[in-house]
């Protein structure tokens, strides 16, 4: 350690705001009421500073209370064992269910929020299924098995788990590719006048004439599942819980609604009750309306009667009336569960549907499903797909159980989030359940209605159970174009979504930029390359704006030990013979050349101020210096990487070359280690500006 010394007194409150420019009125605003503030307090503000100065290997040594051994306190850390604690971080329900819970104030709430969550799920689960193609009631089956599964060791207590209408369409695609790649075939070639007896033998005969094997819609769904929900394990495992941070708000909003315009378009032959193509691949809803074009005289003009109507009714009572209407009552009106209600006595007790040939629902199998396994030889099948759903579902309950907490004043695990959705989708995926992920318009009733914890969650999945084993079976003379109406309304907000460019753009046009690509590319060429998109475009603002580092010279306020940007404030002058160059950012491969093309600038600047130094530094170039000692104030880069060091390396022995001193201030934990790691040569490392500053200074007198 040094045995010179700092010593500096800083000065009173009436001249400590006059130091800095008054850029703005409120920074001058700030300073006179700060100074106002602590003369009452003490009268006057001095700021003595007395110490010795301090290079870094020093504070390994000791530190101003008295020597301190830093690694021998690491060894007496000890591993802890496995506490009580543990069990409840990762089955959070042991600590508010049986902890936590009071069931006297909290269980009323959540009752009536899981009996509203209930009645909303009838027709959203069966509306959402079906963007699954698979039957109705899968989409009942998804709000009971994973959600009691989520509620026991999710974090969030509030979102609403179970279908959602852009992952039930993602996974609907999938569906659609592999299911029944071999049934036509097969239904094409049996007799169809064998017995039942027969039948199997007669499918197991001609399938060795295909090579697919035959997977039915559900099948392939589950096989999805359990692959989304083994890859939300893994990645559970690996602590990715920061892959929401990718994706941030403008790319999700613009994911979201491009992903909706699928879902519309997807229900357009059940709004229309028209057969339409399936399309994939680039323009595949400009195809597909192309189609509907081609076909407009094939339309059921029925069937578009009962979605005009339908649409009508449930966009009328949400845009007018249910405001006005749950203010007066202590929970929202089911008005989807009235429609879908109305629609099955209306085509139960009249012969409409037979009549105008309008397609209803058909067969619903009562009770739970059976425990299945999924077809384990689909898995590595739909592992590219069930990456994207993995990440899609994730993110999209994350974006809602963060504006729950934040909203709420609670913390959320985003790891353990991703435990609980993985092992709700692998549990899920035995008993016929789609990926499930937050509903946006559920968990928004879930917590308006009131509800308090997961406990909703759970009632909500009992109420359904009843459903589906009493229930259940009387939605069959159900339209399907009704659900599609449901579905269509309930996207609506999403829908508009696209009116958020103008206001993105109005704030950053890099966010704009991110919102147009992912919504153009999700709808003009398909969902998953359209999120694959926004990320690279993020990334690539991302990176761009870290290559755009930050390199200035800082000077000293004078009888202070503050440094500051000469650029920006007028009271601060250079250091004699010493130039401090600031920088901020990280220093990696794709920025070391901006850094080094900085430096020099602001090493060969003269404008009055700054005297310039001679020096070559960058392919012979020469830069004029009139320094003796360069300290760089790193306190703002946070990483390098092994090209960013080798250039700060090169740069560093230059320097020496030239005879100047190099220090290195106010540098980070781990850019330290690397540096020291590198061995820089003569560079000496100092915990602050003013410590290498004052180094400086005392050599040279001592040199004197």
């Amino acid at each position: 350690m040094s045995e010179n010394g700092i010593n500096t007194t800083i000065c009173e409150k009436d001249t400590y705001g006059t130091f800095f420019d008054d850029a703005t009125s409120e920074t001058s605003l700030l300073n006179d009421n700060y100074s106002r503030v602590m003369g009452k307090m003490s009268g006057s503000v001095v700021i003595n500073v007395k110490r010795p100065v301090y290079q870094m290997d020093d504070l390994h040594d000791c530190n101003v209370n008295g020597d301190v051994d830093l690694e021998a306190t690491a060894k007496r850390k000890k591993v802890s064992k496995l506490k009580w604690s543990d069990v409840k971080t990762v089955v959070p329900a042991v600590d508010w269910l049986f902890t936590n819970y009071n069931w006297s104030e909290d269980f009323f709430k959540d009752f009536v929020a899981g009996f509203t969550v209930a009645v909303l799920n009838i027709p959203q689960g069966m509306a959402y299924a079906m963007l699954g193609n698979v039957d109705p009631t899968v989409g009942l089956y998804m709000a009971i098995m994973p959600v009691i599964v989520y509620s026991l060791l999710g974090t969030s207590r509030h979102v609403s788990m179970g279908s959602f209408s852009v992952v039930c369409l993602m996974t609907g695609k999938v569906v659609s590719m592999y299911a029944n790649s071999n049934a036509n075939y097969i239904n094409a070639n049996i007799d169809a006048d064998a017995t039942a007896g027969t039948l199997i033998d007669q499918a197991v005969s001609l399938q060795p004439h295909h090579a697919a094997a035959v997977y039915t819609p559900i099948e392939v769904a589950t096989a999805v599942t359990l692959m989304v929900g083994l890859i939300q394990i893994l990645m559970y495992v690996f602590r990715l819980g920061v892959v929401c941070t990718i994706l941030s708000e403008t790319l999700v909003s613009g994911f979201t609604a491009g992903a909706a315009v699928h879902v519309v378009t997807s229900q357009m032959k059940e709004l229309l009750g028209v057969k339409i193509d399936n399309h994939n691949g680039l323009f595949q809803i400009v195809l597909t309306y192309y189609d509907i074009g081609n076909r407009i005289r094939d339309v059921n003009f029925a069937t578009i009667t009962v979605s005009i109507i339908t649409t009508v009714l449930l966009l009328t009572y949400n845009t007018h009336l249910k405001a006005f209407i749950n203010k007066r009552l202590f929970m929202p009106v089911p008005i989807e569960l009235i429609t879908i209600v109305t629609g099955t006595a209306l085509f139960q007790f009249t012969t409409f549907s037979e009549d105008y040939q309008i397609k209803l629902i058909g067969e619903i199998e009562r009770g739970l499903p059976d425990f299945k396994p999924p077809p384990v030889n689909l898995l590595m099948s739909v592992i590219t797909e069930s990456v994207i759903i993995a990440i899609v579902a994730y993110s999209i309950t994350m974006s809602m159980a963060l504006l729950f907490s934040e909203k709420l004043k609670y913390s959320i695990d985003t790891n353990q989030e991703l435990l609980a959705q993985g092992v709700g989708n692998v549990f899920g995926s035995f008993f016929s359940c789609l990926p499930f992920a937050a509903s946006l318009s559920r968990s928004a009733t879930q917590q308006t209605v009131g509800g308090r914890t997961q406990m909703a969650s759970i009632v909500s999945a009992g109420l359904l159970v009843a459903v589906v084993l009493w229930i259940g079976h009387l939605f069959q003379p159900l339209p399907r174009c009704v659900l599609a109406s449901i579905t269509i309304v309930a996207l609506k907000d999403i829908l508009l979504q696209v009116r958020d460019v103008v206001r993105v753009w109005r704030t950053s046009k890099a966010d704009a930029a991110i919102w147009i690509a992912t919504y153009a590319t999700v709808v003009l060429v398909e969902i998953d390359v359209g999120l694959l998109a926004g990320v690279v475009v993020s990334l690539f603002f991302v990176f761009s704006q870290g290559i755009g580092t930050g390199v200035v010279v800082l000077g000293r306020i004078p009888d202070t030990d503050l440094y500051v940007d000469m650029d920006r404030y007028r009271r601060a002058v250079e250091v004699p013979r010493v130039r401090i160059v600031h920088y901020s950012g990280s220093l990696n491969v794709t920025n070391r050349n901006v850094f080094r093309e900085k430096v020099q600038g602001v090493l060969s600047r003269y404008d009055g101020q700054l005297a310039p130094i001679t020096i070559s530094i960058n392919s012979g170039k020469e830069t004029v210096v009139r320094a003796q000692c360069v300290v760089f104030d790193l306190s703002g880069m946070h990483y390098v990487d092994s090209s960013g060091l080798t250039m700060f390396t090169r740069l560093v022995d230059q320097l020496n070359e030239a005879g100047l001193l190099v220090y290195v201030a106010a540098v980070s934990g781990n850019v330290y280690d690397c540096m020291r790691a590198r061995q820089l040569g003569t560079v000496q490392f100092f915990p602050s500006v003013h410590d290498a500053v004052e180094y400086y200074n005392n050599l040279e007198e001592l040199r004197a």
